[in-house]
């Protein structure tokens, strides 16, 4: 799910202006990062501002719970972090104030950073990003916009559509894979990775509680958008998580046949699927293409053009099969 916009969008009353320097300051650091990169110097400034626990109990470096927020390890992880704080900050700045969201901002990424120091004191991997102090953004979204609606392009194998969805529901879910990976990190501690997806569920559970005290407090009442007899979620939606579920217990029923023993049926099976998955996506994206509503969307102009999208990554899965 990658969302791209509130629905509705909602009229702040205050100019963004630190979202857009968080912004701004992380695309910064990243253009730097890229241009070491090139000469050979990244690891010496990573290993400089990046978090590493051993230092911080150390008391060494204690700066760097806060300049490793604004580090990044990839293209994937800035845009996919970017993309939510753009989204979402905006929102949560003007309701918090622009003050507050700034040492709410801060304080999330270091939370973040001393919660990883705890689970792993001694983990030699540095710990950048700016997904914990986002993820208290999103956990403090999800406390003041609880009725928000947020519109997600979702896309597994050949379905792709443009959802409508509810904040809770696309938030709630993101959460719980940082629990579930966490968790993955904690069992097998050999993946940093996942490791650090408990610095993200740190950071989201404290911007619930931060948000709370600080609502209570001003006794700010929480902002509704949209109807309260709205659905939590629009049709394409629905059809796409139906699908993914439908789908998936067909291959998790295949891999069960494959350990049993079957496995020419379960390789026929799973052939099956596969060009049944392609043929769908090409007859829905192409009933779109042509202005219907289909299963995965309607006549919307984005609707089209992520259509078109569909139907290449149909074809191609077909393709790939009959191709092998």
């Amino acid at each position: 799910m990658l969302p791209y916009r509130d629905d509705p969008r909602p009229g702040a009353t205050r100019f963004p202006w630190f979202t857009i320097l968080f912004l701004i300051i992380n695309l910064a650091v990243f253009g730097y990062q890229v241009m070491l990169a090139t000469t050979g110097e990244i690891d010496g400034f990573i290993e400089r501002w990046g978090f590493y626990p051993a230092d911080f109990w150390a008391g060494e470096r204690l700066y760097t719970a806060v300049t490793a927020v604004f580090l990044h390890g990839g293209v994937l992880h800035i845009v996919s972090n970017m993309i939510f704080l753009g989204i979402f900050g905006p929102n949560v700045e003007d309701q918090l104030g622009r003050r507050t969201y700034f040492v709410f901002y801060l304080v999330g990424g270091i939370v973040a950073s001393i919660a990883y120091a705890l689970a792993f004191p001694n983990m030699d991997a540095p710990l950048v990003g700016a997904s914990g102090a986002i993820a208290a953004v999103l956990g403090g979204y999800v406390l003041l916009f609880p009725r928000a609606m947020v519109r997600s392009l979702l896309f597994v194998g050949p379905f792709i559509t443009a959802g409508r969805v509810a904040a809770i529901i696309l938030i709630g879910f993101w959460f719980l894979i940082q629990v579930v990976q966490s968790i993955v990190g904690v069992l097998a501690i050999a993946d940093t990775g996942n490791v650090a997806f408990l610095a993200h569920a740190a950071g989201f559970v404290f911007g619930i509680i931060a948000v709370g005290a600080i609502r209570e407090a001003r006794d700010q009442p929480v902002t509704h958008w949209g109807k309260g007899d709205e659905h939590w979620w629009n049709r394409s939606f629905r059809n796409w998580i139906l699908l993914m579920i439908t789908f998936g217990i067909g291959l998790v029923l295949v891999q069960f046949m494959a350990e049993a023993g079957s496995e020419a049926l379960a390789s026929l099976i799973q052939s099956g699927l596969l060009i049944l998955a392609g043929l769908v996506a090409i007859l829905d994206g192409w009933w779109r293409l042509r202005g219907y509503d289909a299963l995965l969307g309607s006549t919307q102009r984005l609707e089209r053009v992520v259509a078109i999208i569909q139907l290449i990554a149909g074809v191609s899965l077909l393709s790939g099969i009959f191709w092998i």
